[in-house]
């Protein structure tokens, strides 16, 4: 089976055939701008060895007054989301693929080498480990009964949240092309949807891994295996009983989580997560253009294409702004009126490959050599 180790081939490759400036590869130049907006730093700290040399994104994760994250050789931080001071660290001496996920009282880490780990989210003790098929690419999610993630040989596995027993798995093989990371799956009392790399999204009987419904986001097109790529990259949202996906090479839909129909689909390709603040869900494309959609529609309402080919992350929403970074480390502000810019810093010449996060007080920001920032509207 053939792996895409970098995802960043698979977007510049396509990237020269869509959008040509000379060579068709570079970022395009960042455009000068009257800020209409101050942001200031709350406060910045180091996340240990950051995100490594792969395509690693060890995502943060909030709970309560607690910012957990932590680096890819396993240096777990607790963190006050406030202050940014540290509550306590632990190293797991394990090298993460998969970011800091949420159980019930629970901190949930991938490894490269396929466990799953739970750890007690006051003190980072070690509650139970299980080994899984392979890398562990997904953000494990759980609630009180269950966990699930997903692994780079297209597995879905389930465990038993309590000691970390498989209750049931589900193989939905990839490709022989496809992007490097899976989406979380999303759990709820009557189902746990997951999307697969083969352009599905697929909802499960939590209980015993019977198959409820499944609906496709895209269909392999083209004759060359990175013409067929329609991998669901990034994890579906859920909102008052709809989900919310995005395809690469394939559509941004909204979907009925009790019956998997369609309730509006755009033709859209993306490889990030998701924003939905209000009645608006943010997008970065493939192409790093950045879109605003209607959530009860899909109506697309602006559209910035500014940042074509800078590798924009997942947006999230601060305010009146939606923020996006790109690879260099630029966090860009855009109103989100309009798509214009208002404001824009840069926390590291590292990059930034991981999804953005806002509590609607502050966006946190993590780069990749391990720099994590949380940024405020400055008040008059």
């Amino acid at each position: 089976m053939r792996y895409l180790a970098l995802l960043w081939l698979v977007i510049g490759l396509s990237g020269c055939s869509l959008f040509s400036k000379d060579d068709g590869t570079e970022p395009m130049e960042l455009v000068d701008f009257e800020p209409t907006v101050k942001i200031e730093q709350v406060w910045r700290r180091s996340i240990g060895s950051g995100q490594g040399d792969g395509y690693t994104r060890i995502t943060p994760v909030v709970n309560g007054d607690t910012l957990y994250a932590a680096d890819y050789q396993g240096e777990l931080y607790a963190l006050n989301r406030r202050t940014g001071k540290v509550q306590w660290t632990k190293a797991l001496d394990i090298t993460l693929s998969g970011g800091v996920g949420l159980g019930h009282e629970q901190l949930l880490l991938g490894t490269d080498e396929g466990e799953v780990l739970a750890l007690n989210s006051e003190d980072g003790r070690e509650l139970w480990r299980t080994q899984l098929s392979g890398e562990v690419m997904s953000v494990p999610t759980g609630d009180e009964n269950i966990v699930a993630a997903q692994t780079l040989d297209g597995r879905l596995t389930v465990l038993n949240a309590t000691n970390g027993e498989v209750l049931w798995f589900y193989d939905n093989p990839p490709p022989k092309l496809t992007l490097r990371g899976r989406p979380s799956p999303v759990i709820t009392n009557a189902a746990v949807y997951a999307g697969f790399s083969s352009g599905r999204l697929m909802a499960f009987n939590p209980q015993n891994g019977l198959i409820l419904w499944e609906q496709r986001v895209a269909m392999p097109k083209g004759r060359s295996d990175l013409e067929k790529m329609v991998d669901i990259h990034a994890s579906p949202l859920l909102r008052d009983g709809i989900l919310y996906l995005s395809g690469y090479q394939g559509r941004l839909l909204a979907i009925s989580r009790s019956n998997g129909r369609p309730l509006w689909a755009v033709d859209s390709s993306s490889y990030q997560e998701i924003g939905l603040f209000g009645d608006t869900l943010y997008l970065a494309k493939d192409n790093s253009a950045v879109a605003a959609y209607n959530a009860a529609s899909g109506a697309e309402l602006w559209r910035n294409e500014l940042m074509l080919r800078r590798q924009l992350t997942g947006p999230a929403v601060l305010g009146d702004y939606a923020a996006v970074a790109d690879e260099d480390g630029y966090v860009h502000f855009l109103n989100t009126s309009d798509g214009r810019f208002a404001a824009r810093v840069r926390i590291d010449r590292s990059g930034v490959r991981v999804p953005l996060w806002s509590d609607g007080e502050l966006l946190y920001v993590l780069a990749n050599d391990g720099t994590l920032a949380a940024y405020a509207i400055a008040k008059h």
